[in-house]
């Protein structure tokens, strides 16, 4: 708890900063006076949380950054937080208040912002699968490292960071609830600037309507309470893309300013932030040409474009440095990139293109494409895990029905103003690519904000707008319903200290038992880790070793089992832990869990070997029969999450570890 209230305070010193940022070096005072109160709280602190992640990238690079560069940054926090109390002095924070009907809106927002905030301060449990995968994991791997380093088999661990960056010192000063503070208030400052930026163009009943539209997205209240980093990205993108169109009406140089740092942001926080840059430039510089100002055009899409490249370009760097790839592990067999291969690239792309609908045997069919965007609103499962293919993704990633409502709503309304317009085109192009690329719900976070501001502005403003008003209603509601039985009833108990954080992880985890009888085994401990991605809860080192994850273990030139335990005891692993959550019976006879040791047969080899992904079993399994790994323990035996943990032995070692 005092490690989350740390991270809220440096939030604080974030809109300071991101306040002395706007109006100093991006917009000018004057500008920044007249925008919205509310956005310009959202926007400010938007911006110095950016500011703060990138800084915390050179911090990274220096040897032992982490370690001393604590203080630093709480001296940079500590500034900004001066900086704000002595704004808030010199110009009072004034949010109209409410009055009737209206107050049910503030309302509404904070009891969702509250929910996202007990996701924050509890322990993630597998639901939020990438939390515990990497988004927390990556930073503390650095922070006992002391700096950023290579880490070979979470390609995860080369995306742009600007977002995650800040969980290094969230972890440092406050653990996991302290890292993920930052994801729930990022939340809350979106609902302002989504709020002030809606007031500001269609009044203050549409500000309202926006903000729920935002805040009551399925996806985007479940996301705000994890570690995951989408709804960040997708306020930098969306709201770049906002004050572009902005530009196109003002032709204010501070609003495009404003929207190159935001979408440097984007692009430095998600590799899809190259896409929301892309049509963002593309169509600045088409509209211009409409006005028949090619020369306007040309600067004006250069200048977002550079800017924006500049800003994320630290990442794209590294990158080309570690890996030779700048969007590594992406578009392998144009860009290559060490420490991967066609198999993982296959392997990749296969689950990529798990999502959504209209692609069949690897081709896509454009034919579904408005079957595909349509289904954003009415089949949630097919565009999040697990299982999309049979569409039994979990609702909490769903987007609803508001969003591409206000899309065809204004679309068909012949009411649209040429920011409207230039929001409409750019959203429709970004559909296309993700219809393309892959259709993951997560991937359209980024233009969720401008389309609820369309929505705002449509609920006040079109013909439709009550039937859009009951649908932004009820999908608020639903989505406090939604993640009430999903995540509430289950964590509060651990809030409220009747259950004890490490019981709970105990109960919703499966490996958090098995990593502290690792952690026992102490110094000099590397685990390869078998079907198991949360080497976050280990504080010894560890691989995620299934051939899928990097090319570091030559899988493709080990053809017995001593040949792999001797590539294994030479990349200097003692142990391997395989969860057995997806192995079939047969694979457990095979290393002897079910009675008498039963080996494969040749038969059943060859066809385990035909496929890199299940060849490891048969390698595993023949060093379990020759001796070379002996059990250490078994865990939850008979469970569905049942696992094992193994240790090699001699001739290899000379003195093997004990148990």
């Amino acid at each position: 708890m005092i490690g989350a209230g740390v991270s809220l305070l440096f939030v604080l010193g974030a809109v300071g900063s991101g306040r002395a940022i706007l109006s100093r070096w991006i917009a000018g005072e004057r500008w920044t006076a007249a925008l919205d109160p509310a956005a310009r709280l959202g926007v400010s602190g938007l911006l110095g949380l950016g500011a703060f992640g990138w800084v915390t990238f050179w911090i990274g690079l220096l040897p032992g950054g982490f370690r001393w560069g604590l203080f630093p940054m709480l001296l940079g926090g500590l500034a900004g937080l001066a900086l704000f109390v002595r704004q808030c002095g010199r110009e009072p924070i004034r949010l109209a208040r409410p009055a009737g009907l209206l107050l049910l809106f503030p309302v509404l927002l904070i009891l969702l912002l509250s929910i996202a905030f007990v996701g924050a301060l509890t322990p993630s449990t597998p639901a939020d699968w990438d939390s515990l995968a990497y988004h927390l994991a990556v930073p503390k791997w650095w922070i006992e490292a002391g700096r950023i380093t290579y880490i070979p088999f979470i390609h995860h661990s080369n995306f742009p960071f600007v977002v995650d960056n800040l969980f290094v010192w969230g972890e440092r000063w406050g653990g996991e609830s302290g890292a993920k503070t930052f994801v729930a208030a990022i939340y809350g400052l979106g609902m302002l600037a989504v709020f002030g930026l809606g007031r500001a163009r269609y009044g203050v009943v549409a500000g309202f309507w926006a903000a729920l539209a935002f805040a009551g997205v399925p996806a985007v209240l479940w996301e705000s309470g994890t570690a995951y980093i989408d709804v960040a990205n997708g306020l930098y993108g969306g709201l770049g893309l906002w004050f572009v169109a902005r530009y196109l009406e003002t032709s204010n140089r501070g609003e495009l300013v404003l929207a190159s740092v935001l979408l440097g942001l984007a692009v430095a926080s998600k590799y899809t932030g190259l896409q929301t840059l892309f049509v963002a430039a593309l169509g600045l510089g088409v509209f211009l040409l409409t006005l028949r100002d090619s020369r306007r055009a040309l600067r004006a899409s250069g200048f977002l474009t550079l800017v924006a490249l500049a800003i994320a370009s630290p990442w794209y760097g590294r990158n080309v440095l570690n890996t030779g790839n700048p969007v590594y592990p992406f578009f392998y067999e144009k860009l290559g990139g060490r420490g991967w291969s066609q198999f993982q690239a296959d392997v990749y792309r296969e689950e990529q293109h798990t999502f959504g609908v209209g692609r069949k045997d690897g081709k896509l069919n454009p034919s579904q494409f408005a079957h595909a965007a349509l289904g954003l609103a009415y089949q949630p499962g097919r565009y999040a895990n697990p299982q999309p293919k049979a569409g039994r993704g979990l609702p909490t990633e769903a987007i609803g029905p508001v969003a591409i409502l206000a899309l065809l709503l204004w679309a068909f309304s012949g009411r649209a103003r040429r920011a409207e317009n230039y929001i409409l085109t750019s959203v429709f192009a970004l559909l296309l690519m993700w219809f393309v690329l892959s259709q993951q719900s997560r991937y359209v976070l980024g233009f969720l904000p401008p389309l609820a501001l369309l929505a705002g502005g449509a609920a006040v403003s079109l013909r439709a707008g009550p039937l859009l008003m009951g649908v932004i209603a009820l999908q608020a509601l639903y989505s406090g319903w939604l993640l009430n039985f999903a995540m509430l009833r289950d964590r509060l108990p651990v809030l409220l200290g009747r259950i004890s954080p490490e019981e709970y992880r105990d109960r919703r985890i499966p490996f958090a038992a098995p990593a502290r009888a690792i952690d026992r085994f102490g110094p000099g401990t590397k685990v390869a880790l078998y079907d198991e991605v949360f080497g976050y809860c280990l504080n010894v080192p560890y691989f995620w070793a299934n051939p899928g994850h990097s090319s570091l273990i030559p899988y493709a030139d080990l053809s017995s089992g001593d040949a792999w335990s001797k590539a294994m005891l030479k990349l200097g692993f003692t142990h391997v832990y395989v969860n057995l959550t997806y192995s079939d019976e047969r694979f457990r006879e095979a290393i002897g869990l079910l009675g008498p040791l039963r080996p494969y047969t040749e038969t059943e080899k060859t066809a385990l070997n035909a496929d890199l992904r299940t060849a490891w079993r048969v390698l595993l399994a023949e060093s379990v029969e020759t001796g070379d790994l002996q059990l250490v323990e078994r865990f939850r035996e008979g469970a569905p999450s049942e696992s094992t943990l193994w240790m090699f032995v001699r001739p290899f070692f000379e003195d093997p570890p004990a148990p």
